[in-house]
């Protein structure tokens, strides 16, 4: 049985990402900030027929996440894939948001991600094979002045995957992101559940390292 962690596993994108990977015999291991946040994914995953466990993680903290990775290579062996869905979103003027802020975000949706993906390539690398997964948003390519750290971040996280990509892709570890132009909002084009399935084809068919999703 393969194994996915999904870091950032909320109830939207997170929840709808692992449903999908468990619905394919995947074990799930669901990565959240909060206790509170990760059972109630769990009790959902288990309604929906979907087994999996949670991991407090924060993915704010190296440790955390170190700590996360190890646990799952203990527990099964090894990391098949990764998705990194965490983020954070506080809206601020562009002119008046403090550098704790923005590090703080930067943080979440750059360094998290690419801690993360250096610490499960090179096992991924010696058995060439395995895949990271990387949340991305419509702000990398048009900032959204309400959300400076995010615009910065999904612009920083997007630089990020490429070059992941084209570093491993010769070893025959796939990395792709899944670009989110827009608010998601179940029952429209960015469904969660479309989301999730964007992830899964990009897992599937390893062709492109980007799937752009808009709500048009």
């Amino acid at each position: 049985m393969k194994t996915v962690i999904v870091i950032g596993a909320g109830p939207g994108n997170g929840y709808e990402i692992s449903k999908r990977f468990g619905q394919e015999g995947f074990q799930v291991v669901c990565a959240a900030r909060t206790q509170e946040t990760l059972a109630a994914v769990i009790t959902e995953l288990k309604e929906a027929g979907v087994e999996a466990v949670g991991v407090e993680c924060d993915a704010s903290r190296k440790a955390d996440i170190a700590s996360l990775i190890e646990w799952t290579e203990e527990q099964y062996g090894q990391v098949d894939v990764l998705v990194y869905n965490a983020s954070i979103l506080h809206q601020a003027s562009v002119l008046e948001v403090s550098a704790e802020q923005i590090t703080k975000e930067f943080e979440i949706d750059v360094l998290g991600a690419l801690h993360a993906a250096q610490l499960v390539a090179p096992s991924m690398k010696e058995r060439k094979d395995g895949a990271i997964l990387i949340t991305g948003g419509g702000a990398a390519m048009q900032a959204i002045k309400s959300l400076p750290g995010l615009s910065i971040g999904k612009a920083g996280v997007r630089q990020v995957t490429h070059m992941l990509h084209d570093t491993l892709k010769e070893d025959g570890v796939y990395v792709g992101t899944v670009t989110i132009a827009g608010e998601v909002k179940r029952g429209t084009a960015l469904d969660p559940k479309n989301v999730a399935e964007a992830f899964y084809q990009l897992y599937t068919n390893r062709n492109e390292v980007e799937t752009v999703l808009s709500a048009d």
